[in-house]
């Protein structure tokens, strides 16, 4: 991620300590304008979400994040995020293709999973360690980058040892990558290029989902080229589900982003709820209770340290990502998962190992 970009997050982390989750998602890319959501609303079907097995245990109560408040930062150098050289005007854009009916299979984003990001800073790239390791947590899925607008579809060599070896052991994989958006059809074809990949044996990706973020990190996410977009990506999904990683919908947020808008086209939301110093379940719940009326919700948490960025010092808490997994399965998430692998710390793997969500049964995609 470039400094303008992690500095960005750390002010929003500040910002919504009194009544938000932070809002920006850790990676090394930048992204772009966040127009306004007053596109036409058109509602898809209902998505049938998996109901995870009541529990029986009594709540977790809520806690405090560590390394709050956080320090002053000194002054960092300006960064100029890389974007895309031609911007394709919205006039030149085709009309959205209308939304298609919600799939049926959900399964592979219910239960917990975990973001991947720099293939060799995870397990060292073993395939097989990643996926022993994602067993052994509980784990339902692996969200791993495939691509981006400046490479295009770039995974095919790591998917084709990932897919085999996780499906072996009924672990879903769900593609991720970063549109720009600024040729929002050029950024459906390299997606598009990630759901119709197969490996050597016919494996193939569980369901993909774009990050579409903001003005600051070089991107242009209009409701008209983020549904433009969608609608042709949806063309590739074969019955798998299709996600838009969202900004977690702080009040600023609800009246500025396209998420009604994106919601009919997307088979769920998944909110980027990095809590910094908002307490987890408070974030949680508002994420939650703002969006499970346009789609059904996974929702993505906090596993790294916000301080080179400016944030909060040092990572989440082992209580914090319990708190988080809680609300989440008790607020009817789909699921739950965190950015991002190589950071978390041994703490935190214990945790999220340590938390029950069962599934809710296995995918005929899986069996």
């Amino acid at each position: 991620m470039n400094t303008a970009a992690k500095l960005l997050g750390a002010l929003c982390a500040l910002v919504l300590v009194a009544g938000g989750a932070a809002v920006l998602h850790r990676s090394p890319s930048p992204r772009t304008h966040v127009a306004g959501a007053g596109a036409t609303r058109v509602t898809a079907p209902a998505t049938t979400v998996p109901a995870a097995p009541p529990t029986t245990a009594p709540p977790i109560g809520p806690v405090t994040p560590t390394g709050c408040p956080p320090p002053p930062r000194p002054p960092q150098p300006p960064v100029t995020p890389w974007k895309p050289a031609v911007l394709v005007p919205e006039a030149a854009l085709p009309t959205a293709a209308p939304p298609q009916p919600r799939v049926d299979d959900v399964d592979a984003l219910a239960g917990k999973g975990m973001w991947t990001w720099k293939v060799k800073a995870t397990e060292g790239g073993d395939v097989d360690a990643i996926v022993d390791r994602a067993v052994r947590s509980g784990l339902r899925q692996l969200w791993v980058r495939v691509g981006d607008s400046q490479d295009g579809f770039y995974a095919a060599e790591f998917l084709t040892r990932l897919l085999p070896a996780a499906h072996r052991e009924r672990l879903a994989v769900i593609g991720w990558g970063y549109p720009y958006l600024y040729d929002p059809e050029g950024d459906a074809r390299w997606s598009r290029q990630a759901l119709e990949f197969r490996g050597p044996n016919g494996d193939r990706l569980d369901g993909f989902t774009a990050d579409l973020e903001s003005a600051a990190e070089g991107r242009d996410v209009s409701a008209r080229r983020a549904t433009v977009y969608l609608g042709e990506v949806a063309m590739s999904k074969d019955g798998r589900p299709l996600v838009a990683t969202v900004f977690t919908p702080t009040d600023r947020r609800v009246t500025t982003y396209p998420y009604a808008a994106m919601a009919p086209y997307v088979d769920a939301l998944a909110p980027m709820v990095y809590w910094g110093c908002t307490e987890p379940g408070a974030a949680a719940s508002q994420a939650l209770g703002r969006l499970q009326a346009l789609a059904p919700v996974h929702v993505i948490g906090q596993a790294y340290d916000m301080a080179p960025e400016g944030g909060r010092a040092g990572a989440p808490s082992a209580a914090e990502i319990t708190r988080f997994l809680d609300v989440a399965r008790r607020g009817g998430a789909m699921g739950a998962s965190f950015w991002d692998w190589q950071e978390m710390t041994t703490p935190e793997w214990a945790a999220l190992s340590g938390f029950d969500w069962p599934r809710p049964r296995v995918s005929a995609r899986m069996r």
